[in-house]
């Protein structure tokens, strides 16, 4: 994940009457690693004592609810200088979650650098408002787009059962070698009506898997000590729904101290009995081909919540919604949703403890993706969240509150149902459920 750097720097306005403004390019993401970061360069800007500030997104590529509660405080802190905060450049797929959130009807967006010079050269001369009005309109048909005026200033409106009633299919089993185990495992996945494949490499597993295209893989954990297999597996649509079943040494740890882990489908921890694994494995042929008349995807990942692994769990969830989603506009607001949710159970729910884990799963069908996070917290009171997200001035009341009690978030769950369709929290508010709709 990039770091999030920035340039402060000085531009004189010309005009009826010249001013200095304060310029602020930034360029990564604006996350919760590195808000911190990003507050401290608003400070510097502010330090200036001017009150006119221009800050320039072109490098931003991801902005969470943290950071827009901070644009808004900064910017209300300006207005009450009678001055302005103004952005410039801001790309549609980081835009769309200040546009669902209101944002826009605060703080004015100019198409580019030059744009938002012009722009508040206009406020100096007193030809323009802080806030920029009107709203953009319900039918613009790309929903963020639309100049206005000279300025271009833009609103970012941003798988038959055998006949004799054993299950069918194709069972592909990756142990390091050749035993009395793998006769076993060859007798009786040999008396399926389907397909056996013993391999004792996972790479060569991977180059046939196409060719063998397996309802289920039981795999030994000495072929994947790093969980690539079953990361390589899992992370495509094509394969995601396809069985996974490792058999993990007396010896080896399940999940590790720092790890991030792709889940398989299910384990076994060696001693056990033979017969327990063909019960699960024979469970499992029955249920792959129900689940694939349902879902078109499932990936299930678990971590530690080490800076690494948050940032391994938002390029994961990203594969996966650019999998499952068609529209850019639905990609952009569900990740920005699932990466709020993630970011939530870190940093709220764990409270950035190492030693807890947060566990993330999606499931998507034909009509929606559903995205399940847990951390391992102890809760909060949603209710009284939830029961404030369809008021009429629920930003205006998150604002506020972000405002007068001088807050750095806030908006992260009105953030979250403003891009998914729907949200739920369970248990003592540790679990959260987001869907959004795709067909």
């Amino acid at each position: 994940m990039p770091k999030l750097t920035f340039e402060v720097r000085a531009h004189t306005i010309l005009g009826d009457s010249s001013e200095t403004i304060t310029e602020l390019a930034l360029s990564g993401f604006i996350d919760a690693a590195n808000y911190q970061t990003f507050e401290g360069a608003l400070d510097e800007a502010l330090a200036t004592d001017r009150r006119c500030l221009l800050i320039d997104f072109t490098g931003v590529k991801y902005i969470n609810s943290t950071g827009i509660s901070g644009l808004i405080r900064y910017s209300e802190k300006l207005k009450e200088k009678s001055g302005i905060l103004c952005l410039a450049s801001v790309e549609k797929s980081v835009g769309l979650s200040m546009h669902l959130l209101g944002v826009t009807s605060l703080i004015p967006f100019a198409k580019d650098v030059e744009a938002g010079r012009a722009h508040v050269g206009e406020f100096i001369a007193g030809r323009a408002s802080a806030s920029p009005v009107p709203e953009v309109p319900d039918d613009d048909p790309d929903g963020i787009a639309g100049e206005k005026g000279a300025t271009g200033l833009t609103k970012v409106v941003l798988r038959k059962r055998a006949k004799s009633g054993a299950p069918t299919g194709r069972v592909l089993v990756i142990t390091p070698s050749k035993s009395r185990f793998t006769k076993v495992l060859r007798l009786r996945f040999g008396a399926l009506n389907g397909d056996y494949h013993l391999l004792h490499d996972a790479k060569e597993a991977l180059d046939r898997y196409d060719v063998i295209n397996p309802d289920i893989v039981v795999i030994d954990q000495r072929c994947d000590p790093r969980g690539e297999f079953v990361s390589r597996v899992k992370g495509r649509r094509d394969r995601s729904l396809t069985s996974i079943i490792k058999i993990y040494g007396e010896s080896q740890t399940v999940l590790g101290p720092n790890e991030f882990k792709i889940w398989e489908n299910d384990f076994l921890v060696d001693p056990f009995e033979v017969l327990e694994l063909f019960t699960l494995t024979e469970a499992e042929l029955l249920r792959v081909p129900r689940d694939r008349k349902v879902f078109t995807q499932q990936v299930h990942f678990e971590f530690r919540t080490v800076k690494e692994n948050v940032e391994k769990a938002y390029k994961l969830a990203e594969s996966v919604i650019l999998q499952s989603v068609g529209e850019e506009d639905e990609k952009t607001a569900l990740f920005a949703a699932v990466k709020e949710g993630i970011d939530n159970a870190v940093v709220h729910g764990n409270g950035r403890d190492e030693s807890k884990t947060v566990d993330v799963n999606f499931l998507v069908d034909q009509t929606k993706v559903t995205v399940i996070i847990e951390d391992q917290g102890s809760g909060f009171d949603f209710e009284y969240y939830l029961s404030h997200l369809h008021a009429e001035d629920a930003f205006n009341e998150a604002k506020d509150r972000i405002i007068e009690e001088n807050i750095r978030g806030g908006l992260g769950i009105l953030l979250m149902s403003r891009c998914a369709d729907r949200i739920q929290y369970s248990g003592p508010g540790n679990i959260l459920r987001l869907e959004k709709n795709i067909r």
